[in-house]
């Protein structure tokens, strides 16, 4: 069995997210761009879980999936972790991008249409939106990684 770092992971599923939604793209049947479009947040949902695993160890931190939990012990150990601060202001914004997805994720898990209780306006992606919100996740989320990396490297 090959071993995989976390790193690598998360940019594999980054990258097959990224696929996932160019299928879905291309795809001239509507059922099947909705089912790309829900494998792709999947994708993005174990890239972001990814993230949470490189950073915790990074800062030799619990291996634990809850940005606030991982905030609090960053804390408690007085380490500065700048992505997981920028993770729990987000977490804090309901309309964020970062609370978008976990939402969406969630609905995806428990097989729920995509509703949304905020006014469509107001929202920067809100799915059946021809992908627009799900590559907005992707790009925002792989920017994330990546200045988290460059911050990592500098140290």
């Amino acid at each position: 069995m090959i071993s995989v770092s976390y790193a690598s992971a998360t940019n594999q599923r980054l990258d097959a997210a990224k696929r996932l939604l160019a299928l879905a793209q291309s795809s001239e049947e509507t059922w099947l761009v909705s089912s790309f479009e829900g494998s792709a947040l999947f994708q993005l949902r174990s890239a972001f879980n990814g993230l949470l695993q490189e950073v915790a160890q990074s800062y030799a931190l619990s291996d634990c999936l809850d940005v606030v939990a991982l905030a609090n012990e960053a804390e408690a150990k007085q380490s500065i972790v700048p992505v997981l601060s920028e993770l729990k202001d987000l977490m804090a914004q309901p309309r964020s991008w970062c609370c978008q997805l976990l939402s969406a994720y969630q609905q995806q898990l428990e097989c729920h249409l995509v509703q949304s209780s905020f006014d469509r306006a107001d929202l920067i992606g809100s799915g059946g939106d021809d992908g627009a919100s799900m590559q907005l996740y992707l790009t925002r989320l792989t920017d994330l990684v990546l200045r988290f990396r460059e911050e990592s490297s500098e140290y």
